[in-house]
């Protein structure tokens, strides 16, 4: 499995090493990659995804490779290159690729196929390189080196998830905000439910190349979703402002995330130390007016971003029938479970409105519910 060290990946490890399973093996690029795994015990191996060489040789004597990486949009599909290729010089016989719903932006027909191809046109460099690597391995799936699944999650929730940490934040700070009074499909799927997704495709020993789109079984709108966490934090719903819907307005973030996003940013940036760039980003911080803090009676302003407002004004539902059709239901964790973890782990990152003890959590969501943050 690649990417353990990510949000996803902790949590496969996780519910692996929590079930008996002993044939599980994080594949990581450095040793701070299991950090957040280390306590479980699980072995890794060492094997860089960009270098066929050095993965080909971590992948000898697996059956099933699991790719969850992310990185750099501009190596993205680079990365994706190699990862077949060693797969296929493994002889690995499943290959399982966590792809997005992004690569088709907000989901505009409530029937849109599972092999509907992805969008190249996105604004979004991490969109337009998930796109770019899914067709990649679209046009190998016919070749018979070896199988391929491509599954296409929404938006993975739960602890450690920053589509939990974001909101709560913003809920708490009085800067979060719904557009177009929150009417658009919230498109989640829990953490775990992915997890489930992946292992059930893994354990099909007759399973076929394809596509398919992955979500949770109810759908949740985005002021049901700011709801349900500004209750469990203390927070005033009424106090969450509202944003037109109509169109998008751009701002200076704007810019500075299209210069962040560029090669050369990434490499001047990367020859920096971590205290040295957040000297920098106080000075400019200052030099814009956002280092002064704010008088206690000053009117909160959101920061209303695209991506944001472009999830919150998604029309439809991502069509997940196809995946139930071939693998099968899975023990679905229900919204008000991934909730209760959720509000949980915010609690215990110190996330809450409430100077309160929190309650108990319920039954069967004990601190490995959110281990994973």
């Amino acid at each position: 499995m690649l990417g353990a060290g990510g949000f996803v990946g902790a949590r496969l490890v996780e519910m692996a090493a929590l079930s008996g399973r002993t044939d599980v093996f994080p594949v990581v690029r450095a040793f701070r990659s299991v950090a957040r795994s280390a306590h479980l015990g699980v072995p890794y191996r060492l094997g860089d995804p960009a270098r066929t060489d050095s993965l080909t040789e971590a992948l000898v004597g697996c059956d099933t490779l699991v790719n969850l990486t992310t990185g750099d949009p501009t190596e993205m599909l680079s990365t994706t290159k190699s990862i077949y290729a060693a797969a296929v010089g493994a002889g690995v016989r499943l290959l399982v690729h966590i792809s997005s719903a992004l690569v088709y932006a907000g989901i505009e027909r409530p029937d849109l196929p599972d092999d509907a191809p992805p969008r190249l046109d996105h604004w979004m460099p991490y969109a337009r390189a998930k796109a770019q690597s899914e067709i990649f391995l679209r046009e190998r799936m016919g070749d018979g080196r070896l199988a391929i699944v491509v599954l296409r999650p929404s938006l993975v929730w739960g602890p450690g998830s920053p589509w939990v940490l974001a909101p709560a934040h913003e809920l708490v700070s009085g800067s979060a905000y719904l557009v177009g009074g929150g009417a658009g499909v919230c498109g989640l799927l829990y953490v775990d439910n992915l997890v489930r997704c992946i292992d059930m495709v893994v354990a099909h020993r007759a399973v076929r190349s394809d596509c398919y789109n992955l979500a949770d079984l109810e759908t949740t709108t985005w002021r049901e979703y700011y709801g349900a966490l500004a209750e469990g934090l203390g927070v005033d719903p009424s106090g969450i402002h509202e944003i037109p819907g109509d169109r998008y307005r751009a701002g200076s973030h704007d810019w500075i995330e299209a210069i962040q996003g560029l090669r050369p940013y990434q490499q001047i940036k990367d020859r920096f130390s971590l205290e040295t760039r957040a000297g920098l980003k106080l000075r400019l911080r200052r030099a814009l007016g956002r280092g002064i803090a704010p008088s206690p009676d000053a009117p909160v302003r959101p920061l209303v971003k695209r991506l944001q407002w472009e999830m919150q004004t998604t029309p439809c539902r991502l069509p997940t029938e196809k995946f139930g059709s071939v693998f099968g239901d899975i023990d679905w964790t229900t919204f008000d479970e991934g909730l209760a973890s959720s509000l949980a782990w915010l609690r215990f990152l110190g996330v809450d409105q409430r100077e309160l003890l929190a309650p108990p959590l319920p039954t069967g969501l004990g601190p490995s519910a959110f281990a994973a943050g």
